[in-house]
């Protein structure tokens, strides 16, 4: 078996849109805690189909050329958010193996490559483990899946990995409704429009409301007692964001993706890459 190189295996990850795979996701435990993260099963297919649950409840489906239905307080809300974040309760969720909102496309601009692709067993699969280095000298080690491209490990020997994958298959197809959710929908309201779904097609646009909100989490990330004091204190979502503006000097944009931050978001490992990417983001050009 031929070494596959970067490019070639971020080819792969993008080709990965195009085909049926199936699997299970394991993040990892919070830190100081030994109880596991979330387990996720998921199944993708073209043209941006999802399906994702837990603990057997959907939480994410998308059919193709359709909005994204996410799982809030209990109801299937569709999103109608204009930046690119969800949360699904956890750090690291499906959504980031591939596709058009991956970890590896939000990552791996501007970043070089630190040491040639390793081949490894993971989950009793082939897979390729790659180093990349940002400019800032971050050190994140990517694991791709031999067969479908997709991502099935993110970190360094340091942390470890964010997330396990498993179960990995392909497929020649999957049922059509395996990607329609039947069930009751409730239209999103603006206080969920800080969630994925509906990106600007103008990637200039894109990329600007990406670094507004890469800037407030990064901002929040470095005041975490100040700013979950403040979300404590406030009646109520739009408080909350008022009280983030405030503390932080973001903007509403960024105030909403701060409040949508989970607890386990706030740890210092987290903070050093929210930063590096942050860093690696303000000098990248914006789209012609």
């Amino acid at each position: 078996m031929s070494t596959p190189s970067w490019v070639e295996l971020a080819g792969r990850n993008a080709a990965a849109e195009t085909v049926y795979v199936s699997g299970s996701m394991r993040t990892s435990a919070k830190e100081g805690n030994e109880t596991p993260g979330p387990v996720f099963d998921f199944w993708h297919g073209p043209h941006d189909r999802w399906r994702i649950e837990r603990e057997g409840d959907v939480v994410y489906i998308q059919g193709a050329g359709e909005k994204p239905l996410v799982r809030i307080d209990g109801e299937m809300r569709r999103l109608g958010g204009d930046f690119g974040i969800v949360n699904l309760g956890s750090q690291a969720s499906p959504l980031d193996l591939l596709g058009e909102n991956s970890l590896l496309r939000r990552m791996s601009r501007n970043m070089r490559v630190a040491a040639p692709p390793v081949r490894i067993d993971r989950a009793g699969r082939a897979a390729w483990r790659t180093a990349l280095l940002s400019r800032s000298d971050d050190s994140v080690e990517i694991t791709f899946d031999d067969i479908t491209g997709i991502i099935v490990g993110v970190g360094n020997p340091e942390r470890g990995d964010l997330f396990e994958v498993y179960d990995v298959s392909e497929h020649d197809d999957l049922p059509a409704d395996l990607f329609v959710w039947t069930g009751p929908v409730v239209e999103a309201e603006p206080r969920d429009r800080g969630r994925r779904g509906g990106l600007p097609t103008d990637p200039r646009e894109r990329h600007e409301q990406t670094l507004e909100v890469m800037a407030a989490t990064v901002a929040a990330l470095d005041r975490p007692r100040d700013v979950l004091e403040a979300i404590a204190g406030a009646d109520g979502g739009p408080a909350a964001q008022a009280a983030i503006i405030e503390l932080l000097g973001v903007t509403e944009r960024g105030a909403e993706a701060v409040a949508a931050m989970q607890l386990s978001q706030f740890r210092s490992d987290v903070a050093r890459m929210a930063r590096a990417g942050l860093i690696e983001l303000q000098r990248t050009p914006p789209p012609a």
